[in-house]
């Protein structure tokens, strides 16, 4: 007996009407009738009679519903007492916000136990850095950093090499490492011009003698990447190579 039966039975019992205590319930119709049938089966008795289109409770059912009603009620506890308790979990957690695609870095595995061990609260973020100075989160891992303020201090876990995202089409595609100078002529796709990772790509792109030909600027590395994929241009980004 679960706590969807018992509170699906009780709901009905209190109610007599299968629509309001499927409402109640927060259920279909259909879920309430297969659930109070499965109830019965599992007790091997008649809770409901429905009779000329009213329903009644069956003399057991109606001796049971006072202790079906506990149990109920017992469930409800039950759960409000571990909400809270993730609630003050949560709460107590240190937040860490990441890069998007986190899950692809090598230093994952190794933020993630850590997060096991001190109860932190790993969160996506496109803009990491934001949410930390914001005071929305106590820690943030980023691919790069750029000029930070003071008090902030930027540990290295690990280094990345910068990915570009080709059209199966362009014939880059089929190196396996490609120098920035290979890039020089190709049209991009970028973030932002604002966004401090394209401002990044700017400047190890001049430090490699060229200015990236942007074509279209967006918000989410995702929808460049996307627009790659149909053959929109190059997106330069760090992470996981496609093709």
């Amino acid at each position: 007996m679960d706590f969807k039966q018992t509170i699906a039975f009780v709901n009905l019992a209190n109610t007599l009407d299968y629509q309001y205590a499927a409402k109640k319930s927060g259920i279909t119709v259909d879920e309430l009738v297969r659930t109070i049938k499965a109830l019965e089966e599992e007790l091997n008795v008649k809770l409901i009679r429905p009779e000329g289109g009213v329903v009644e409770l069956t003399e057991i059912g109606a001796k049971l519903l006072p202790l079906i009603t506990e149990i109920a009620q017992k469930h409800a506890k039950l759960l409000s007492v571990v909400t809270d308790y993730r609630k003050k979990e949560a709460e107590e957690a240190i937040k860490v916000t990441v890069v998007p695609g986190f899950a692809n870095y090598q230093a994952a595995p190794v933020v993630k136990k850590l997060a096991q061990q001190h109860k932190m609260n790993i969160v996506e973020d496109v803009d990491p850095m934001a949410q930390l100075q914001q005071g929305e989160s106590e820690l943030a891992f980023i691919s790069y950093a750029g000029k930070l303020p003071d008090d902030f201090e930027v540990l290295s876990v690990g280094t990345d090499d910068l990915v570009a995202y080709i059209p199966a089409r362009n014939p880059l595609s089929e190196q396996k490492e490609l120098t920035l100078t290979d890039l020089k002529t190709e049209k991009f796709l970028t973030l932002n011009h604002q966004n401090p990772f394209a401002v990044f790509v700017q400047q190890v792109c001049a430090a490699a003698g060229f200015d990236p030909y942007s074509v279209f600027e967006g918000e989410k590395g995702r929808t460049l990447v996307n627009m790659v994929a149909l053959g929109d241009g190059d997106n330069l980004v760090d992470g996981t190579i496609n093709k």
